[in-house]
């Protein structure tokens, strides 16, 4: 039944009362981890976000926080287990500047080989910035969305394949924070 069999170390960042390397078996759920393991959120605010695999993971809401971590019920959720990475944004957060984080990420760390990753994520930040800033924000949206399928159908490795997931999970998840004023 399960596949996923054994441990998995995981680093605990951002928001988080006990942050650092912890080991874990699989089958545990997020919430365990984050609050068990992580001692839940460091500001005392609500955790309005999770980010699980690393910083090309999807932003879950605190709703997923009962997915069991493993890669079965990550991959069915849409998301990815990555390097293991999860970090955790309280409600002061605003995932609409995570999402150009992602971009950000991407660009900075681009080998520069495939136009896809290498241009796609200079004009992904350049178009989060303007979302961010309300102007055309359904175009812009629009124009992050076509982007976004480039990238993943175009980019040569996984770090231009990959950079979209964080940002359609927070267009999926958290829309409130790109609609029009």
């Amino acid at each position: 039944k399960d596949k996923s069999r054994g441990t998995m170390p995981i680093q605990l960042s951002g928001n988080i009362l006990r942050g650092g390397l912890i080991e874990v078996p699989f089958g545990l759920s997020l919430r365990n981890i984050i609050e068990d393991f992580g001692g839940g959120s460091s500001t005392k605010k609500e955790i309005k976000a999770v980010q699980v695999g690393g910083p090309l993971g999807a932003y879950w809401p605190k709703k997923l926080m009962d997915t069991i971590y493993d890669y079965e019920s990550i991959d069915q959720k849409g998301g990815i287990l990555g390097h293991g990475g999860i970090v955790i944004f309280d409600e002061n957060t605003l995932i609409s500047k995570q999402a150009k984080f992602a971009f950000e990420f991407c660009s900075i760390e681009s080998c520069g080989k495939c136009t896809p990753c290498r241009i796609g994520s200079t004009r992904g930040v350049e178009t989060m910035e303007k979302i961010i800033n309300l102007e055309n924000v359904e175009t812009n949206i629009s124009i992050i969305k076509d982007l976004c399928e480039v990238m993943q159908q175009g980019s040569l490795c996984a770090l231009g394949g990959l950079t979209p997931l964080p940002v359609l999970s927070a267009f999926k998840y958290f829309p409130e924070e790109f609609s029009c004023p």
